[in-house]
Order: C-alpha cells, then sequence, then structure tokens
C-alpha cells in the first residue's frame, strides 16, 4: 500500500520508517528493513497514535518519532514515541515535544 508523510531511522543495522498517510487515513505502523540483504520491508509494531507528517530520530539503541498531523490538518501531535533496535516491538509515548508540529526534520545520533 502506498503511503507517503512518514519518517524514517536507522540503526547500524536496520533502516526504519514510522507512521504515514495512506487514504483514508493516518498509520501507526513501524515498518523495518535490513542493511545486509535486498529483501521485503516488515511491519514490526505500531506507534501509540496514528499519524502522518512525522519526524523521525535516531540514537544507538532507539528510534523516535514525533509530532505528526493526527486528525484534519489543523489537529497536530506534540507527542513523543520511542521504540528499540533490539527487539520487534511497539513504540511507547514517553513525552511531549514543547509545542505540536509537523513535518519537521529529524536527527541521528
Amino acid at each position: 500500500t502506498a503511503t507517503c508523510g512518514m519518517s524514517g531511522q536507522s540503526s547500524s543495522t536496520n533502516g526504519y520508517f514510522s507512521g504515514g498517510d495512506q487514504a483514508p487515513g493516518s498509520v501507526n505502523t513501524i515498518v523495518r528493513f535490513p542493511f545486509a540483504v535486498d529483501t521485503n520491508a516488515l511491519d514490526v509494531g505500531d506507534l501509540s497514535q496514528a499519524r502522518s507528517g512525522v519526524t523521525g530520530q535516531s540514537s544507538t539503541s532507539h528510534g523516535y518519532t514525533s509530532g505528526g498531523n493526527i486528525g484534519p490538518p489543523t489537529l497536530i501531535s506534540n507527542i513523543i514515541d520511542k521504540f528499540p533496535f533490539s527487539s520487534d516491538t511497539s513504540a511507547v509515548d514517553v513525552g511531549d515535544i514543547t509545542y505540536s508540529t509537523r513535518g519537521s526534520t529529524g536527527q541521528q545520533f
């Protein structure tokens, strides 16, 4: 299924993307694909809330997804979700960004 408005994260071995928009609405999926082999991506977990236009960040051990649209374009999130790279599991809401935002840029450690 075609998806747009998702965020990207990466560990040393895998690439991830999370959230996004699939008509008619936002999705909460976390998808992983390996760098070492050419193969299909796998759905490995869920965000705490479906949203699109999200921002992705990475540390050495976790992926983060923040902000994004949670409904109509005027309803914007301030959630920070965190998921581990070491296991295929869903994200946990670990805090809030200072103000609600969508379509921002991400960082990687």
